[in-house]
């Protein structure tokens, strides 16, 4: 069923140890450079690219990537999935209790605005 190419099977093993053991040496700008976020999601394409061979399905999946990392489980985004009683009781957010008072006077602003 599978025809594993033997130079594949080495050049993964050699991907895995020098992933994990080559130092490159790199100077604090290539380091500052590397955590740039239009670089990493260059590198990330690159190596997604590589698995999926087409372009659309590559961005489709780097987008998805995106969206699940920095606003789904990004806690300081506003659009994050977690609670906010749950970030502040698990001492992620200090200002709950701040942000619960503003909801507060704002409904009762848009209420006295309204209705009155």
């Amino acid at each position: 069923m599978f025809d594993l190419d033997p130079l594949f099977v080495i050049s993964m093993i050699l991907m895995q140890v020098g992933a994990r053991y080559l130092d490159f040496g790199l100077t604090d700008f290539q380091q500052k450079l590397i955590k740039n976020n239009f670089v990493q999601a260059t590198i990330l394409f690159a190596i997604i690219y590589i698995a999926v061979r087409d372009i659309l399905k590559t961005t489709l999946i780097v987008a998805l990537i995106y969206l699940i990392i920095y606003v789904l489980f990004n806690e300081k985004h506003k659009l994050n999935i977690y609670s906010k009683r749950w970030l502040y009781n698990e001492g992620i957010i200090k200002e709950y209790e701040d942000l619960k008072n503003k909801y507060y006077e704002k409904i009762t602003k848009i209420k006295n605005e309204y209705y009155i």
